[in-house]
């Protein structure tokens, strides 16, 4: 379970984080949420979908990195097949804290905060979080924009989500692989582009999808989709 604390220099000046990669960090996860600013990135080697939280129906924007729980199948060797690694998972182990219960998370509320039951936070090795003076180092400094990055995403693809489902862009896909055994396995919960009511989209909708850049977004989250083949070939490989 996270414990997260406020980060300082009087405390954690000793402080270090491991940046590697791994499973041993918690990344063997099958999927991983992302923001909508991320999508031009990932098309090019994830899955992306959108999931619905069945505990408030909401819908979040995700890439798929494996068929079950516990399968990363783009973690290989402690090493990721793909040159980009989704913001959620480089941030760890740092949390943005809300100063305010039940606050939506904006910079006038929100602070840096570590997770100190992180297997990646120690004082041995990895980065340090403050130089001698007491000053952030390169390595903070990158991660507090990081989850700047993040905050402000998070809000630009709720307001993206809510447009798609406003116009019925968000449809359930169905997703049947094949084993290397030759079994057949379904998969449901998986939400993406309803790519004919995209297309049928006309006048001030069709402008404003276009100047907001969520048309194209839309078209790179839909042909994303055919990532999955790859993950079937390594699905197979691995067995």
């Amino acid at each position: 379970m996270a414990q997260p604390v406020l980060l300082d220099f009087k405390h954690h000046s000793d402080t270090r984080v491991i940046t590697d990669r791994g499973i041993q960090f918690g990344e063997n996860v099958h999927f991983i949420p992302v923001i909508a600013d991320e999508v031009r990135a990932l098309a090019i080697a994830y899955p992306i979908c959108f999931l619905k939280d069945n505990s408030n129906g909401q819908f979040g924007l995700n890439v798929l990195t494996g068929f079950e729980a516990a399968e990363n199948l783009f973690l290989q060797n402690n090493e990721w097949r793909t040159h980009y690694v989704p913001i959620h998972l480089r941030r760890q182990p740092f949390i943005v804290g809300v100063t305010e219960d039940g606050a939506k998370p904006n910079s006038d509320n929100t602070v840096l905060t570590l997770d100190m039951d992180s297997p990646r936070v120690n004082k041995e090795q990895g980065e340090r979080l403050f130089d001698d003076q007491g000053n952030a180092t390169d390595y903070l400094n990158e991660m507090l924009d990081l989850l700047g990055q993040l905050m402000s995403g998070n809000n630009r693809t709720e307001v993206f989500i809510n447009a798609l489902l406003e116009h019925e862009l968000i449809e359930q896909v169905q997703l049947t692989i094949t084993l290397a055994d030759g079994q057949q396995k379904r998969f449901d919960g998986l939400y993406n582009i309803n790519e004919t009511k995209l297309k049928a989209l006309t006048g001030p909708v069709l402008e404003e999808f276009h100047s907001k850049g969520y048309l194209q977004a839309c078209y790179l989250i839909a042909t994303s989709m055919g990532n999955i083949q790859k993950l079937v070939k390594w699905k197979k490989e691995a067995k």
